[in-house]
């Protein structure tokens, strides 16, 4: 079959006399395609890279415009190809695309009818995005940018145009990634209502695309920025000049090489015996799990912290009355960059996570426990095979990383070395 230029096969070629063998057996070459019936044209098999293969039938509005309309999700038994094609033909768009009414619903069937988009976000982050580690930013992300702009909404007339129409308004002022950041929550949250069949003919207007606007992406290489021994030098004092949570916690991010995010919410709970366990975000591909024992120099910076009575958080502040973790990133950074000597060009917290995992690759520390330090599952059949926490081997890794920050940064030689060595019999002093 011929490809146009894009790799994507031509609309008026993707046809094909649907049958449930074929359905059962097809294998997908793009995250999403549509399939039109030969033998019926207004029956359409959308089929989605995750599995689901839904029938829609293919209708004009009163303007005269080509739309589709959910039929229901192909099932060999209960909702075959036969099925599909003769709910089609009884399809009539001015009797069963009639205004939703509640009458005859559950109660639960006729919230969700007449619920605004800001009634369904609040009812997702609290069966969902109460589980997150990073539920305080998603939250403040709907809370900002989602509800203000469609909140008014009734979120099943939502249109894929008042979506794209929310990102456009972002841009400029919020910045390209965070506007596609709003974006995909938003999707997300229309694949969950979509996902839980909690309505029979709802299918999110936003679907999932491969490489969206590949084209107009312009690589900087900010994503490739690593501190240099001058840079790292100043921003380490700048952050022990600073002090507080926010120094702390910068500081932090080069000992262990961790995300923001995932430091910013650590809780005391989670550090036991001097190793920090990390818990997994719900969702998340599982690796080797997270298993860091600190270096010194971490734990003598964790002991200047307060620890708040009722505050969970290693990083927790207290805002009405609510404990949360650290947040204010932006004026924080702010205050840091005023104690630093000069100025250190596009550099970004995250910088802190690749430098931290480049020094450790120039200290020798093998590929795959610099990896598996990072938090990154293994590649391949190693993620099966090998369920070993690496929990010497990280120790190790930023011991090492800690002696070399140390030496950089001008600390005593003494500083970030054990207390105590395992292996290290001292010999005992011989009186005269």
């Amino acid at each position: 079959m011929i490809e146009n230029g894009n790799g994507r096969k031509p609309k008026e070629r993707r046809k094909q006399r649907l049958s449930d063998t074929w359905i059962a057996r097809h294998k997908l070459t793009l995250p999403q395609e549509d399939w039109f019936d030969t033998a019926l044209p207004d029956l359409v098999l959308r089929m989605s890279y995750g599995g689901t293969r839904t029938f829609r039938v293919r209708y004009r509005d009163r303007n005269g415009k080509s739309r589709t309309h959910k039929l229901g999700r192909w099932d060999a038994e209960l909702f075959n190809v036969e099925a599909a094609r003769k709910a089609a033909r009884k399809f009539d768009p001015e009797k069963d695309l009639k205004q939703t009414s509640t009458e005859g619903m559950s109660e639960d069937q006729a919230w969700w009818v007449t619920a605004t988009v800001a009634d369904v976000v609040k009812k997702y982050i609290a069966e969902v995005v109460i589980n997150f580690r990073t539920r305080y930013e998603t939250e403040r992300c709907f809370n900002r940018y989602v509800i203000p702009a469609l909140g008014h909404k009734v979120f099943v007339e939502l249109k894929k145009s008042d979506a794209g129409q929310m990102r456009r308004n972002m841009r400029r002022p919020n910045g390209m990634r965070q506007a596609d950041i709003v974006f995909a929550l938003l999707r997300t949250v229309m694949m969950w209502v979509e996902d839980e069949e909690i309505l029979d003919n709802y299918e999110s207007p936003l679907r999932y695309r491969p490489k969206r606007r590949g084209k107009n992406r312009q690589r900087k290489g900010g994503r490739e920025r690593v501190l240099d021994d001058d840079e790292l030098r100043m921003v380490w004092l700048a952050a022990t000049q600073m002090g507080g949570l926010y120094g702390a916690l910068v500081r932090l991010l080069l000992l262990t090489a961790q995300r923001r995010q995932c430091l910013a919410t650590a809780k005391w709970s989670e550090i036991v015996d001097d190793t920090w366990h990390i818990r997994e975000e719900p969702g998340e591909p599982k690796g080797t799990g997270q298993v860091l024992p600190l270096p010194p120099l971490a734990l003598d910076i964790l002991k200047t912290l307060p620890r708040i009575k009722g505050n969970p958080y290693v990083f927790g502040v207290e805002h009405n009355d609510e404990h949360k973790p650290l947040n204010s990133w932006s004026q924080r950074k702010a205050e840091l960059e005023k104690l630093i000597p000069r100025k250190i060009p596009r550099w970004t917290l995250h910088d802190l996570r690749r430098t931290a995992r480049t020094r450790l690759e120039d200290i020798g520390v093998d590929m795959q426990t610099g990896e598996v330090v990072l938090g990154h599952a293994l590649p391949g059949v190693k993620r099966t095979y090998i369920r070993s926490q690496f929990k010497e081997k990280r120790g190790d890794a930023l011991l090492r990383l800690s002696l070399h920050i140390a030496d950089v940064v001008g600390l005593p030689p003494d500083q970030g070395t054990p207390r105590k060595a395992s292996n290290v019999v001292p010999l005992a002093t011989r009186r005269a």
